[in-house]
């Protein structure tokens, strides 16, 4: 029989035990659970707040179950994903929908929205935004919808359109502050929000900063240990570290540029650590973990061990395999046999999927980036360069049988390499999508046509 004492003892640590856990805060979601935190704020929130009528409450229903998808699992069809949006809100705006989230949505995604003018565009968010604001949709909704407006608006550098665009920018903002105050917010869509927003004003250190400083007090004095708040911390120091060094050169880098560099990027790498030790399932801190080490010039070994957590966590992690591409740069830590050898690990993997693949096109076309204008067109006659590619979109199209859109970039490559036979072979089964073919992504009408008339005389 147990001793008093004891009891009291056990039932003390149980409770002291229950007091930590609950003190804890909780870190990463389950897909599963963002998934019905983003079906809750679209769909849930369409049918409680939307304009709702029969005549397009179907097509709107069906293009918000897709996006909250893509919000969720961008790689996996995100191609397929992103058509049926676009179609079943273009379904919807055209029975007559004026709701402002489903008219975002085909703004964003609709055939036939992309074929208009850049001014009917900008009309276009401009009033999506303003009708949002007005909306009781949730403020990160909001969110996007200013981000978007302020983007197309600037999208010239229309000085006339600056007021515009940075009363755009406070309400998004503004709109940004609110949705970080609910705890309910899954941490990659705060992430993802907070580096939209840096995204967007990156090139102006005084919006950068203030945003920061805005963002930083909400998410330190409501969340002080939730990973995600940390993460958006060495985001912010990452971006700002390039600003201090500047994009230049090496040899262009000033001592000051070199001080806040090291500085900041110390600062960075400070925050990511701590993000770690709170969350060591979060597998968007091994990726920017791979951009500090490049920043900070660490040896391989340090970016191969962030590398390895980041794709064991996540197999289909293409952000991953983008920085460890771009740290194998020749002007970096590696070179072309460096980075075609990485390229054609992520086409043999038999664990590694969605767009990753595809990391072999990216390294060709990051290589022929880097020469002379004048040298380009030799670079795809070299015979290491067409199987590379031709093995990576078919290996993609294996693990992605529904997508369809890749076959123009295919094509593309097909042409510049002189591949006429796998060029006719592309636009064909493109055509057999029954989709209009989207000549614009070529050039237009008569550059597309002068292309399949060279293709038809190669044959």
């Amino acid at each position: 029989m147990e001793k008093p004492f004891q009891s009291f003892f056990w039932a003390g640590c149980g409770a002291l035990l229950l007091a930590l856990v609950s003190c804890t805060p909780r870190q990463s979601e389950t897909r599963d659970e963002r998934l019905k935190w983003n079906l809750a704020t679209l769909q849930g929130d369409y049918e409680s707040q939307g304009h709702r009528n029969p005549k397009w409450d179907k097509d709107a229903v069906e293009a918000l179950k897709n996006f909250a998808g893509i919000r969720v699992q961008p790689e996996d069809n995100l191609e397929t994903r992103a058509d049926l949006v676009g179609y079943s809100a273009e379904s919807a705006v055209n029975a007559g929908c004026d709701d402002p989230l489903i008219k975002y949505l085909y703004c964003r995604y609709a055939p036939g929205s992309s074929a208009k003018t850049l001014s009917q565009r900008q009309d276009e968010f401009r009033l999506i935004a303003k009708d949002m604001e007005k909306s009781g949709y949730s403020p990160v909704r909001k969110f996007y919808a200013n981000v978007s407006a302020a983007e197309w608006l600037w999208a010239r550098r229309n000085t006339n359109l600056w007021p515009e665009v940075r009363q755009f920018r406070s309400v998004a903002l503004e709109d940004l502050g609110q949705a970080l105050q609910d705890k309910t917010l899954p941490g990659e869509e705060a992430y993802q929000a907070c580096d939209a927003f840096f995204q967007m004003v990156g090139r102006n250190d005084r919006e950068l900063t203030n945003a920061y400083v805005t963002i930083q007090k909400l998410l330190f004095n409501n969340r002080p240990k939730w990973a995600t708040a940390y993460l958006i911390k060495a985001d912010y120091y990452l971006l700002y570290a390039w600003h201090g060094r500047g994009n230049g050169n090496a040899d262009q880098v000033t001592e000051e540029g070199w001080r806040l560099f090291r500085e900041r990027l110390a600062e960075s790498e400070q925050a990511l650590n701590r993000a770690w030790a709170l969350d060591p399932k979060n597998a968007r801190t091994p990726v920017l973990m791979i951009q500090v080490a490049e920043g900070q010039q660490k040896k391989r070994p340090e970016m191969e061990s962030w590398f390895q957590r980041a794709m064991n966590l996540d197999p289909n992690n293409y952000e991953a395999c983008r920085g460890k591409l771009h740290y194998l740069y020749p002007q970096w830590y590696g070179s072309r046999e460096d980075m075609l050898a990485f390229g054609r690990e992520c086409v043999a993997s038999t664990n590694w999927g969605g767009h990753v693949p595809l990391i072999l096109v990216d390294a060709h076309s990051e290589l022929v980036g880097s020469l002379s204008a004048a040298n380009r067109d030799a670079y795809w006659e070299l015979p290491d360069v067409w199987p590379d590619i031709k093995a990576a979109y078919e290996k993609f199209s294996q693990a992605n049988p529904n997508a369809t859109r890749f076959r123009y970039p295919y094509a593309a490559y097909a042409f510049r390499c002189g591949q006429w036979q796998d060029f006719n072979e592309q636009i064909a089964l493109l055509r057999k999508t029954g989709d209009d073919l989207n000549v614009s992504y070529f050039g237009g009408r008569e550059a597309f046509d002068k292309m399949v008339g060279i293709a038809g005389q190669q044959k």
